[in-house]
């Protein structure tokens, strides 16, 4: 197996030797040669040449995949928000960012799959950064006409727009926008307004424990599943929700290639759950997949229609209707969010009251004078205390990315 050396890839990248792609023999470029001759990565080329750091921190690979982002994807970012994050010199936000667009091995979009998608480990493995064993992932897949997509934190979606560019040290794919590292999970909970469930998590006393785990894989019901079991769940101990949401949690990364038919996973409850496919659905117990694999800091959410119940884990789909009932008998719809008041107030805090039980399990209740249903999908928002992940750091180098990408 070959072995490349990074601190030869350095120099060929910052031009101290470039042997460039020989017309006559066909010889493959150095990495410097390669991104000097594509004139829409210079902006690219330059913070690379800026932040040789990435280079000489890696290890050798046979072969690495350099998402390369293009002129136009750094435009997408407001400058003032880059100028900040270069005028401080925060080489630990860039290096990481660079990072997590290099892939590890040659991947080669003539190589994929239509339709199914790959989750490729990068070479972020920061543990400020990242909680996923081998490095955190980029999904990709090949689309219908041949489009192929990156996806990365917060769903941000990268399209491939020049690929296969070889070089000694593996291969550059030119993509239009620049990849977001995954957040954490309340902030990624709250850019995809699952405040119930992340306000049923910190009721249960849940948080900062389930964004610290180690590879770890969240069945988040949506919000309306909450508001339809109504006080079925919201009148339940801290203890009792506790259960509940344990089992929504399975202590392994699985991504929706791995939810097969008639597959068990034990959950961290203790309970095990089950995949079940009918025709195109996907369906966990008896809770309908709604949307599949996004990436947080510490493994993969994946959205689901019902809260599922630890005391039946045998409840069963009914595929001949649309939405499938509760699994909790005593449902009782509700026309608020259940737990949102349990979601630590970050700002414009209204004035909050507590009433509750005393005595082991007893659930504390809050009041408001003022009730809020909706969340700001920015990056910035509500961002966790709970975890070492440097958000802030994140929003200094890439602004509002993820709201313009």
């Amino acid at each position: 197996m070959r072995s490349y050396s990074w601190r030869g890839l350095l120099a060929t990248s910052l031009g101290l030797f470039a042997a460039g792609t020989n017309a006559q023999t066909g010889a493959i470029s150095d990495l410097g040669s390669l991104l000097a001759g594509q004139k829409n990565l210079t902006t690219f080329y330059a913070l690379i040449q800026k932040y040789p750091d990435i280079l000489l921190q890696l290890p050798s690979y046979d072969g690495v995949t350099i998402l390369a982002p293009s002129n136009e994807a750094f435009n997408k970012i407001p400058y003032s928000s880059l100028n900040d994050a270069f005028k401080n010199n925060d080489k630990d936000t860039i290096t990481n960012v660079l990072e997590y667009h290099i892939l590890q091995g040659t991947r080669l979009a003539k190589s994929l799959v239509p339709g199914t998608p790959t989750f490729i480990p990068t070479l972020l493995t920061s543990p400020e950064w990242n909680n996923v064993t081998g490095g955190q992932r980029v999904a990709n897949v090949k689309q219908a006409g041949d489009v192929v997509v990156f996806v990365s934190g917060q769903g941000s979606r990268s399209t491939l727009t020049q690929a296969d560019l070889a070089f000694t040290g593996g291969v550059v794919q030119i993509i239009d926008s620049l990849l977001i590292p995954p957040t954490n999970l309340t902030t990624t909970t709250t850019a995809f307004n699952l405040t119930s469930f992340q306000g049923a998590l910190y009721a249960a006393d849940r948080l900062p424990l389930d964004s610290t785990t180690q590879n770890a894989t969240f069945f988040a019901p949506w919000n309306e599943a909450f508001q339809t079991l109504g006080p079925a769940i919201s009148s339940m101990t801290s203890d009792e929700i506790a259960q509940v949401m344990d089992y929504h949690l399975v202590p392994q990364v699985i991504y929706s290639t791995n939810l097969t038919n008639g597959t068990q996973y034990l959950t961290a409850q203790g309970e095990k759950l089950t995949v079940r496919h009918s025709g195109n659905n996907v369906y966990i117990n008896s809770a309908q997949l709604l949307q599949a694999d996004i990436l947080i800091a510490n493994g993969v959410i994946h959205v689901i229609d019902n809260v599922l119940n630890p005391q039946g884990p045998s409840a069963q789909p009914n595929p001949t209707i649309a939405s499938q009932a509760p699994a909790f008998a005593s449902a009782s719809s509700v026309n608020n969010l259940p737990f949102t008041s349990d979601i630590p107030c970050t700002t414009a805090c209204p004035v909050t009251s507590q009433a509750g039980t005393s005595g082991v399990g007893a659930k504390t209740t809050r009041t408001s004078t003022s009730v809020s249903t909706s969340k700001s999908k920015g990056l910035g928002a509500a961002v966790a205390r709970e975890t070492g992940f440097h958000a802030a750091g994140l929003m200094v180098a890439l602004g509002g990315a993820v709201m313009l990408l």
